[in-house]
């Protein structure tokens, strides 16, 4: 069983079935070709999350993202380093963001088989030695869904608010906002 938690709502210890929530998350992700991947660079003492917009070379149903990118990028200097990430997506109604670990490998069969030709802009074809295969395993997710009857419950509280001056309700957040441990 996945800890599932509805922010802000009196259900925060409720419970959902893994499978479910790997589930919904999967779904997800297969509406977003291109994320935005953070890594974490060393400025100084303290690491900051820089985030570069990443196109999935391949989804899995287990929900890892697997990317095709260049052996001396930054991304992966950081990537090998820290070896956690984040991945977050965006459209007019759903956001999300993916904890995860990030592994790197430069396996040529695997690069092979997740080949596509748009590949060939950055590489001189899947045998290039800077080609890399970047994964990433999700182990923790947070959505935000507007859309549909959550959109139309968040457009009516918020005009409310507006016209009374008062703030939302918490429970309305909460009806929107889902975190869960996907692994």
């Amino acid at each position: 069983m996945a800890r599932h938690t509805k922010t802000n709502s009196p259900r925060s210890s409720e419970l959902v079935d893994q499978t479910s929530a790997q589930h919904h998350l999967y779904e997800l992700l297969k509406e977003f070709p291109t994320v935005m991947l953070g890594t974490f660079e060393q400025t100084g003492t303290t690491p900051s999350l820089v985030a570069r917009p990443m196109s999935v070379s391949k989804l899995d149903p287990d929900c890892k993202l697997t990317f095709i990118t260049g052996i001396d990028t930054s991304k992966v200097d950081e990537a090998l380093r820290a070896r956690v990430g984040h991945v977050i997506g965006q459209s007019k109604t759903r956001f999300f963001t993916v904890r995860g670990q990030i592994r790197v490998s430069q396996d040529r069969a695997r690069i092979r088989e997740l080949w596509s030709k748009v590949n060939d802009l950055w590489f001189d074809g899947a045998d290039d030695p800077t080609a890399a295969i970047m994964e990433f395993y999700p182990e923790e997710a947070e959505l935000w869904d507007v859309s549909g009857a959550n959109g139309l419950r968040f457009v009516f509280a918020a005009a409310k608010a507006l016209v009374t001056g008062k703030e939302l309700p918490n429970e309305r957040a909460g009806e929107q906002h889902d975190r869960f441990s996907v692994r």
